[in-house]
């Protein structure tokens, strides 16, 4: 796995796990395990710091990296006749 793959991949699920931290705390539920080993890294420094940082900044961040986001779709030719 190239590393940007590796670098989004693990983003999303420590970004995904902070989120599902924060809605415990606010509706007082059982919040996700306690980050042990590399995780502690992503949940105590790298959330909070891309949670900050302004959204043309993120944005600028996510298209240098590999994804879905930076697929490029063909437009569909439009089909003629009824829609029925």
């Amino acid at each position: 796995m190239a590393l940007t793959r590796w670098i989004r991949n693990v983003s999303e699920k420590q970004l995904l796990t902070a989120a599902q931290r924060d809605v415990a705390k606010r509706y007082a539920v059982t919040p996700p395990p306690r980050p042990t080993g590399v995780d502690v890294f992503w949940q105590k420094v790298y959330a909070p710091i891309y949670h900050r940082l302004p959204w043309k900044l993120r944005m600028k961040v996510m298209t240098m990296m590999p994804g879905s986001h930076r697929q490029k779709w063909t437009p569909r030719t439009p089909t003629g006749g009824p829609a029925v």
